[in-house]
């Protein structure tokens, strides 16, 4: 299939949810309504879940006990982070039953690139919601891929320990899941700078902008070395140094760390699936 039919094809690519439309509607008003943003967020119990799970996973709590409530949510981290949330945590529930992907441990990866991405963001001095927000939704072209194309060889390998897949792709199709993705987040109304980031999460030199692609190439590195258990030698041999030196990530080698961040468990991942 060739990416502008796939694109084109509305029943491959999932439709922004009307609660989110709502809920973003209010959220882009030159004076959002709190009030009411927490309202429709209350009625859309799945979609609360799952803004609670990544508010607390992304650590954006000043170390006491964990939010449990949308309108702490929202009072804590202001309007801006909110909206980015919405957006993600809507994602979680847009995917379900995808050929022969196993949806928890997607997310389990998927998370934990997230993770890393907010700590180098945050180590950076850079936006660590928007960081947090492309390394979750970094991998959702290739579950579009796979609904359009289940078979296809190319995509069978596990998303989260196939560290050939995008060139795998490309060889295969002529294009890959960042460009899928990419034009995902496009269409759920994204900042430019998460399709951006998407979109050369895996040539972030060919991007205009290369400190958010760069920050989640490195992050996916980390993140794949570790499902792949590598380490020592090999580790230290792969580490891509050159696009840590881009964004002036000095202690680069802290990304091969095994306690780089608190790696995602199931139980966490099946919660947001």
């Amino acid at each position: 299939m060739k990416l502008e039919d796939l694109l084109a094809t509305d029943a491959l690519i999932p439709s922004l949810p009307e609660a989110v439309h709502r809920i973003l509607g209010e959220l882009q008003n030159e004076e959002p309504d709190l009030r009411q943003v927490n309202q429709l967020l209350s009625g859309e119990v799945g979609l609360t879940v799952r803004i609670l799970r990544l508010v607390n996973s992304a650590r954006y709590s000043t170390g006491g006990p964990g939010i449990g409530t949308v309108e702490a949510a929202t009072a804590i981290l202001g309007l801006n982070v909110t909206r980015q949330l919405v957006q993600a945590a809507a994602v979680g529930g847009a995917f379900k039953g995808v050929p022969g992907v196993d949806m928890t441990e997607f997310w389990r990866h998927s998370l934990d690139v997230a993770k890393i991405a907010q700590s180098l963001a945050e180590e950076l001095r850079l936006d660590k919601g928007a960081a947090f927000t492309a390394g979750l939704l970094h991998g959702t072209g290739d579950l579009i891929l796979k609904m359009a194309m289940p078979e296809r060889a190319s995509l069978q390998p596990g998303f989260s320990a196939d560290d050939g897949r995008y060139e795998a792709q490309l060889a295969d199709l002529g294009y890959a899941y960042p460009e899928v993705g990419a034009a995902f987040a496009s269409r759920w109304l994204f900042p430019e700078k998460i399709v951006e980031a998407i979109r050369y999460q895996c040539e972030p030199q060919d991007s205009e902008d290369q400190t958010l692609s760069s920050l989640l190439y490195l992050s996916c590195w980390s993140a794949r070395a570790h499902e792949l258990d590598i380490e020592g030698t090999a580790l230290l041999d792969t580490l891509p140094r050159d696009v840590a030196g881009a964004v002036g990530l000095t202690d680069a080698e802290r990304l091969c760390d095994d306690k780089v961040i608190a790696w995602t468990q199931a139980d966490e991942a099946r919660d947001f699936s």
